[in-house]
């Protein structure tokens, strides 16, 4: 009975189903082991009496010994009897003791305002009744599920017929490249072909993948006073020195770019043009041009990011950069993210042939092959001019939501509030006066189930911004209406 008391705990089989199998046998050795509780030399009964000890038949306690055996932890001697291997004698933990996790030394992971407050956001976002002025999402709900649906199963059915599923993504990324190719000629100006394509899956992978053939430790990367702070962090990770440019109504401060450049040799520049990430504002043509001038001067490449070009409610849209004749400095980054929602993984770099071959083979390492239905997909609605139709009819919802937001914040708020009003986009970069602190908004808000963005998580040094980036494209109407209410009620609470 001593005995029967000491090895069915000594295995972990107190409690456990009345007849082990050999398996959980083996596992009962292995961390009886392993923590220090069977010494290296151990004897263990015979199989006969080991069975009968854990009320087992003899051939359990056979097939577990040999494979306990097998994998080094037992060892038999003829005429002796089976013992605990002698190679675990310095490995041994004592079983008093408690063994150490295994805590191997890492990089330090970015730790910006932006990415815990999308944590926060995400978790906050599912309770019942809250509201979320993102970046500026597209409404998911406008989506036209069923042309979608159909072109996702004409592509599916379309890979299953030509066996092309298992062969990766090679054709059918060469189709969606071609697809893209024409569609930025016709729409954004760009002369490009397919060879000037590469493919990604969303914006930050772009970027990181932009950034890591360019950059080497040390080298200086300029960037916006207020920018996107997964850029900046994906640049820092990669050894980049940051320097800012500062901002104003007309877009980055050029004159500030060609200062930096005389004091250091600068890698690259990260702008988002069009519609500057958060700002809204449009960077001018005369500081269009003084900036591929200043690239072509000093020898610094342009990542343009041009996140959202396909929303523009006031006149034209200014061309990219990128599709200037004369350009041979920009690195185009674009995505279809605002147009058909983030569940659609597609993203794209535009640069000379000799970058985007560099560009894929680094992609391939990391990603391996794309989605080849979805890419088949995707580059038939945008040949049927289906991508286009769904824009046109979205885009005019998006601005009347636009200008209901626009309504309703300056009867809330007055003269307390400054807008600049964008051309485009799917968001307003609001400025409050001194007396509303918007850090302490944003957290009052958050009480009153509403979630937003402090200004100070766009700055790259997290300096202080007493504004607002409040994306309206993904909520509709009255959603709009209460997510105003609750923001002027937080005010009302933090207001001096």
């Amino acid at each position: 009975m001593v005995q029967l008391r000491k090895w069915r705990p000594l295995l972990n089989l107190e409690g456990g189903e009345p007849q082990a199998s050999y398996r959980k046998i083996v596992e009962g050795l292995v961390s009886a082991i392993s923590d220090g509780r069977l010494l290296p030399g151990t004897p263990l009964p015979g199989t006969r009496d080991m069975a009968q000890l854990l009320d087992v038949n003899r051939k359990t306690v056979i097939l577990a010994y040999e494979e306990a055996a097998t994998k080094g932890w037992l060892y038999s001697v003829p005429r002796r009897g089976t013992f605990v291997s002698q190679q675990f004698a310095a490995q041994a933990t004592p079983a008093r003791k408690v063994a150490q996790p295994f805590a191997p030394k890492l990089r330090d992971a970015p730790a910006t305002a932006y990415f815990a407050a999308s944590e926060q956001a995400t978790a906050w976002h599912q309770r019942p009744g809250a509201l979320f002025f993102d970046n500026g999402a597209c409404d998911h709900r406008l989506l036209p599920q069923a042309v979608l649906h159909r072109y996702y199963r004409k592509a599916l059915r379309h890979s299953f017929a030509t066996n092309t599923v298992r062969h990766g993504s090679d054709g059918s990324g060469h189709h969606l490249r071609r697809v893209l190719a024409d569609m930025l000629r016709q729409e954004r100006g760009l002369n490009v072909g397919a060879e000037h394509i590469c493919l990604t899956q969303g914006t930050q992978m772009s970027l990181y993948l932009a950034a890591s053939v360019l950059l080497r430790p040390g080298d200086v990367v300029l960037v916006e006073r207020l920018s996107y702070p997964p850029a900046w962090e994906i640049f820092r990770q990669l050894g980049a020195r940051l320097e800012p440019v500062d901002l104003d109504e007309e877009g980055c401060r050029v004159e500030q770019i060609e200062a930096l450049c005389r004091l250091h040799p600068v890698r690259f520049l990260y702008v988002t043009p069009h519609h500057q990430f958060p700002t809204t504002v449009s960077l001018r043509a005369g500081r269009r041009r003084q900036l591929l001038e200043l690239a072509r001067r000093h020898d610094f490449c342009v990542i343009e990011e041009d996140y959202d070009h396909e929303y523009h409610f006031a006149g034209r849209p200014y061309l990219p950069l990128a599709s200037d004749p004369l350009q041979r400095h920009v690195i185009y980054v674009g995505s279809l993210s605002k147009s058909l929602g983030s569940t659609f993984r597609c993203s794209f770099i535009v640069a000379p042939p000799a970058v985007t071959e560099t560009l894929s083979r680094t992609a391939a390492l990391i990603l391996g092959q794309g989605d080849a239905v979805m890419q088949r997909m995707l580059a038939d609605l945008i040949e049927a001019g289906e991508l286009r139709k769904h824009l046109r009819r979205v885009s005019r919802e998006y601005r009347r939501r636009r200008d209901m937001l626009l309504g309703c914040l300056r009867e809330a708020f007055g003269e307390r509030i400054a807008v600049q009003v964008p051309e485009g986009g799917l968001a307003l970069w609001v400025r409050f006066v001194p007396s509303i602190n918007v850090d302490r908004l944003v957290v009052e808000a958050l009480r009153l189930d509403l979630v937003v963005r402090a200004g100070r998580q766009f700055s790259p040094a997290g300096q202080p911004e007493n504004a607002l980036r409040l994306g309206f494209a993904s909520l509709d109407p009255d959603e709009i209406r209460q997510a105003v209410q609750r923001l002027a009620q937080a005010a009302k609470t933090v207001a001096d």
